[in-house]
């Protein structure tokens, strides 16, 4: 009895995950066939109006765009979508309400068969539902214009816009947030709660002292001793507690092409 194949489609601008995505395919899942791989929206909204694959791989954060802008521009394209991701945070929320699935950077070959499998017993489904991507679109658009966090006042508190908060520092019981366009504010929250409301936002706490937004980092050095430091984007240097810096050169390689 012959194997139905089905046509699959990379889009993923990281060569690395790329080329994993291959060799998983090429080791787990013969039924699967790749018609063809673009790194941009445009090449991808281009090839895809000349066919239409069963499943796409597809990146979030593109060179030019997002893997979004794609779906917008196909918003009747019938295949099954999994996002590859390294965002385990806004993007997700809109996504678990969706019929799209996506796997996480860097990418485990667990996570990536589980998404496969529930993709293939999709498109063996004659009755299958039509993706609905608008309603995911609006989801994704929402979850991206609600990006602010509430700091309390003595009056009651003021709404921030959390990509502009660079790093968090702890003093006491008092937390000082740093901002790219304007002063420090401190707060009387430690900064274990910040941590905490601020992580899926691609914050990392650095050193006992030290929440980051990875975004504002301009260099790592590795150092001669203990984590080493970085250096962000306002030439501040910060020390990395040694307990800490896996953990940040994991966030470095798995959002490298998301700064």
């Amino acid at each position: 009895m012959s194997t139905h194949i089905y046509s699959c489609f990379i889009i993923d601008d990281d060569e690395y995950s790329k080329q994993f995505i291959l060799h998983l395919i090429k080791a787990s899942f013969p039924e699967l066939h790749v018609t063809g791989q673009a790194s941009t929206v445009a090449d991808a909204v281009a090839l895809l109006s000349e066919t239409v694959p069963d499943i796409i791989f597809l990146d979030v954060e593109l060179p030019d765009g997002t893997g979004f802008d794609i779906l917008r521009q196909h918003i009747s394209l019938n295949s099954q979508v999994i996002l590859i991701t390294a965002f385990d945070n806004y993007a997700l929320k809109a996504i678990k309400a969706s019929v799209i699935d996506y796997v996480l950077k860097p990418v485990s070959e667990n996570e990536f068969g589980q998404a496969v499998h529930k993709a293939l017993a999709k498109c063996r489904d004659n009755d299958k539902p039509a993706n609905n991507f608008s309603e995911l679109l609006t989801r994704f658009h929402n979850q991206m214009i609600i990006r602010k966090i509430k700091l309390p006042t003595l009056h009651g508190f003021i709404l921030a816009d959390i990509d502009d908060i660079t790093r968090c520092e702890a003093t006491d019981n008092y937390t000082i947030l740093y901002f790219d366009k304007e002063g420090p504010k401190t707060v009387s929250r430690t900064l274990a709660t910040y941590e905490e409301e601020l992580r899926e936002y691609g914050f990392i706490r650095i050193h006992h002292k030290h929440l980051i937004n990875i975004r504002q980092v301009a260099e790592y050095n590795k150092g001669k001793i203990g984590g080493g430091y970085v250096v962000m984007k306002d030439k501040v240097v910060l020390q990395v507690s040694v307990r800490k810096k896996d953990q940040l050169l994991h966030a470095f390689h798995s959002r490298k092409h998301t700064f």
